[in-house]
């Protein structure tokens, strides 16, 4: 009887392991879209899906695993809107307003991250880049996870209309972010966006 369960139990563990696999499905080399938020990368990664406390807006892309390194490819914001949805009443998610200045925007983010339980969140090296026709800014990321993990990271916003469009990496700061940063930003540089 026992053992009966046991394989019942094992059965069902697997497959809901496959079910939460039947989101994933790979990105090749080359162009990538997210509705406005097009970007080219240079290997193939993984699209995760959309999360579910996400807008729906976000997607996940990822090279080694989500815990090892994220891309988060974020599509048009509308004024009003969030990035992640909030967890209760008393905890309100920032959401996006337009016309917000590059420090503002920076702030948008960071505390967007705190909502995603990290933790020690600093910002550095904010730069202008240019998109398209567009104007945004670059900025570096640190931070901790829950469980104390040293995380860096790369952000990229660019309003377009009254719309933000994010590019969002997040890995490990021992090994995984130093051995991805450049694809990263080559990544960041090919973005254009825009319906």
């Amino acid at each position: 009887m026992i053992a009966r369960k046991l394989r019942v139990a094992v059965a069902l563990a697997a497959l809901v392991s496959l079910s939460a696999c039947a989101g994933l499905k790979a990105v090749p080399a080359g162009p990538y879209a997210s509705g406005g938020n097009q970007i080219t990368v240079g290997r193939t990664w993984t699209d995760m899906g959309r999360l579910f406390d996400a807008s729906k807006g976000v997607r996940l892309l990822s090279i080694d695993g989500p815990q090892l390194n994220r891309l988060f490819v974020i599509d048009g914001l509308k004024p009003g809107e969030f990035i992640m949805r909030p967890t209760s009443k008393e905890k309100p998610t920032p959401t996006w307003k337009a016309g917000l200045s590059p420090t503002e925007q920076v702030e948008f983010l960071s505390d967007t991250l705190s909502v995603m339980q990290y933790y020690r969140v600093e910002t550095a090296g904010l730069r202008p880049v240019k998109v398209g026709d567009r104007s945004g800014v670059r900025f570096d990321i640190t931070a901790q996870t829950v469980d104390g993990l040293d995380v860096s990271g790369i952000a990229q916003l660019v309003e377009a209309g009254d719309r933000l469009y994010v590019l969002l990496y997040l890995a490990p700061t021992e090994h995984y972010f130093s051995a991805t940063k450049a694809e990263v930003e080559g990544i960041m540089g090919s973005a254009r966006v825009g319906a």
